[in-house]
């Protein structure tokens, strides 16, 4: 082995050992009697279906891919018969300056909404339904 191959296989290992991850959870908080059906994806990895009843959550821990760029999305569903849909963003490790970044997602009624590493208030993200966020009064 020559010896630059001997040098860029010790950075590359130096390097991979300092990956980050980062981590996601999505709680149903909609109602009582309310399930939540979640299916989440990255381009490598299908995270398969999970439905939790209220109070329930989903979610687990990653470590970033080697360019920083780990982008998951789920699909979520909530009703007594799973009859409002929306997709989210649930984890982009570019959006966070945090490389140890934990996203909560809360399932509401009302809407989803997150918080980034335990910052209070959680704020409002996405309608039901891929209905548009009203901005400004009516």
């Amino acid at each position: 082995m020559s010896r630059l191959t001997v040098v860029i296989l010790i950075l590359l290992s130096i390097y991979t050992q300092q990956v980050i991850g980062g981590s996601f959870f999505i709680y149903n908080q909609v109602r009582h009697g309310s399930l939540m059906k979640v299916h989440c994806k990255s381009k490598d990895n299908d995270m398969g279906w999970h439905v939790r009843k209220y109070g329930g959550v989903y979610g687990f821990d990653f470590r970033d891919n080697l360019f920083g760029s780990t982008l998951f999305w789920c699909n979520i569903w909530q009703g007594p018969h799973l009859e409002h849909f929306q997709v989210i963003v649930a984890f982009e490790s570019r959006q966070y300056h945090d490389l140890n970044a934990w996203v909560r997602w809360s399932v509401r009624g009302d809407g989803i909404y997150q918080s980034i590493n335990g910052a209070t208030p959680w704020k409002f993200k996405y309608n039901w339904d891929n209905k548009l966020l009203k901005i400004g009064g009516s």
